[in-house]
């Protein structure tokens, strides 16, 4: 294993953890308005990111297998939400997180097409 793809592990394995923080948090809306201006946004750039980061930091493992990954963690922070006093299971936070992974999926499609970035999913 390279460097390259362990910097990419670590880095995709604390994007989770800090989306998974801040899924699980009590009072979201005291959060900066940086973090909490826009619920959908927010659900829909943080997978397009964990995509990303999970389609190159694990080149090996077919898009259906990240796809279903990372939806079956979508549906997990909802169903624990629903159980939260303070926090809400939404349908529309699901359908915002699959439009990230469709994005992120195209993205990383995109970077294909840039010789370094190209490097980063082959």
């Amino acid at each position: 294993m390279t460097l390259q793809t362990i910097l990419l592990r670590v880095l995709f394995y604390l994007t989770l953890l800090v989306i998974t923080i801040l899924a699980f948090l009590p009072d979201y809306d005291a959060l900066p308005p940086i973090v909490s201006f826009s619920d959908i946004l927010n659900h829909t750039l943080a997978f397009t990111l964990l995509f990303v980061l999970f389609r190159a930091a694990h080149r090996h493992l077919a898009i259906k297998y990240i796809f279903t990954f990372l939806v079956t963690y979508a549906l997990f922070i909802e169903a624990v939400q629903y159980f939260l006093p303070t926090r809400f299971a939404s349908f529309s936070d699901i359908l915002a997180d699959t439009a990230g992974l469709l994005i992120g999926y195209l993205f990383s499609r995109l970077f294909l097409r840039i010789p370094y970035a190209k490097n980063l999913f082959n």
